[in-house]
């Protein structure tokens, strides 16, 4: 895998209000990346990142930081519209205050139910026996009986944690046996200590309230719920563990019915977020193969599909300059690779590790000018040039192991 993909898989690990520039994205920031084909197996999960319930949309009270048990009565949750069920998530039974937040000493971060199926998410500390054991690890048990394999939550996803970057998220796919569709996303999230608790808003009107819970000296928040339900925010109510301020920060994911949505981009409110558009950057045919690359911006930054189960996405709020982003090193390889290209730039040549060379012309899309070009099996971009309309150079970077951190392009 690429210098740019192991950057890029970092993603989502920071998501600022202000507006970031790409290569600040790439290396804090996690490009998510989910290829189903690869896990599909009977009962088993896709792991991929993304996401992050306690019905009621009250605001929390200030309460003092006594240790003391809290009630597992729960409020009723708003009714489900449409075909959806009704949704439950919540702090297990056994929480207990602490002046840090709520916190569980049996690693419980959230339980709750779809319907009448139960779920819980529990957080192991770090040991020998995580899957990396200076991590800690989450399981998710469902209705099913089944304990799923302890998913690692990488220590890097707690840093920067604050008021710009309330959480960030991670969860797992369940698929069905013999279609290998997603059939429910379980959602796990980091959470900041100025959070007092998120609302999330379902499509159809359905609403989740999180509160976090402390497990090894961090706070966590988490999910389940059907994929057929998309996400439309999340919003963070910011303060102390105990007292709303009164001040939020909201998220909206890139998410399609039946797949892992995508957090990309938290904003503050009455803050800006990037337009909403999609189109189609290339296409074409490639070794005997049809290939074709549509992006969509908005709200999560930018999405690029490459396949029907294939799609990445940088968390900025604007691509602004011409570099290579991704597409390539998968398994099966993707037949595409994809960028973006700075004002002024009418066409970008690229040289690919096999020595040919492919060119494209940048498309707008939102406030963006993306590109895409066809590659081979096992070929990387190793070098892009970028010309103007009269056909001058502009810029152009060599890509060391498909990385454009050495650029040498200059903005027209």
């Amino acid at each position: 895998m690429s210098d740019l993909k192991e950057d890029l898989d970092r993603a989502l690990r920071t998501v600022p209000f202000s507006e970031a520039p790409v290569e600040r994205a790439k290396q804090y920031g996690r490009r998510l990346r989910t290829r189903r084909r690869l896990s599909v197996v009977a009962g088993a999960v896709v792991v991929a990142a993304i996401v992050a319930g306690y019905p009621a949309l009250t605001r929390s009270g200030a309460a003092g930081p006594a240790t003391r048990a809290v009630g597992s009565a729960k409020p009723t949750p708003k009714p489900s519209a449409g075909h959806d069920p009704v949704l439950t998530a919540g702090p297990p039974g056994g929480t207990t205050e602490a002046p840090g937040g709520l916190t569980d000493k049996s690693g419980i971060v959230a339980e709750g139910s779809i319907s009448s199926a139960k779920w819980r998410v529990t957080v192991h500390k770090p040991g020998a026996t995580n899957p990396v054991a200076a991590d800690s690890c989450y399981t998710v048990t469902l209705p099913s009986g089944v304990d799923g394999t302890c998913v690692d939550l990488p220590s890097s996803l707690n840093e920067g944690l604050g008021a710009s970057v309330p959480a960030r998220f991670t969860g797992v796919a369940y698929l069905a046996p013999k279609s290998g569709a997603i059939t429910q996303d379980a959602v796990i999230g980091i959470v900041a200590p100025d959070v007092t608790y998120f609302i999330v808003t379902f499509n159809h009107g359905q609403q989740l309230k999180l509160l976090p819970v402390t497990v090894g000296g961090h706070r966590y928040v988490a999910w389940v719920a059907p994929a057929s339900m998309t996400i439309d925010s999340v919003i963070a109510h910011l303060g102390a563990p105990y007292s709303d301020s009164g001040l939020v920060a909201a998220t909206t994911p890139w998410d399609l019915p039946g797949q892992m949505p995508v957090f990309g981009l938290w904003r503050a409110d009455g803050q800006s977020a990037p337009p909403l558009d999609s189109g189609v950057i290339g296409s074409g045919t490639a070794d005997g193969h049809a290939w074709k690359v549509t992006a969509y911006e908005g709200p999560w930054g930018t999405c690029f599909v490459t396949g029907p189960n294939d799609w990445e996405c940088v968390p900025v709020k604007q691509l602004a300059t011409t570099t290579v982003l991704g597409g390539w090193g998968g398994n099966p390889p993707e037949p595409a690779a994809f960028g973006s290209a700075a004002r002024g730039v009418a066409l970008v040549r690229v040289t690919l590790s096999n020595g040919k060379s492919v060119t494209a012309r940048p498309v707008g899309v939102g406030n963006e000018n993306l590109f895409a070009f066809a590659i081979g099996k096992g070929v990387t971009p190793v070098r892009w040039t970028a010309y103007d309309a009269s056909g001058k150079q502009t810029g152009t970077a060599t890509l060391r192991t498909g990385t454009a951190t050495a650029t040498k392009s200059a903005s027209p």
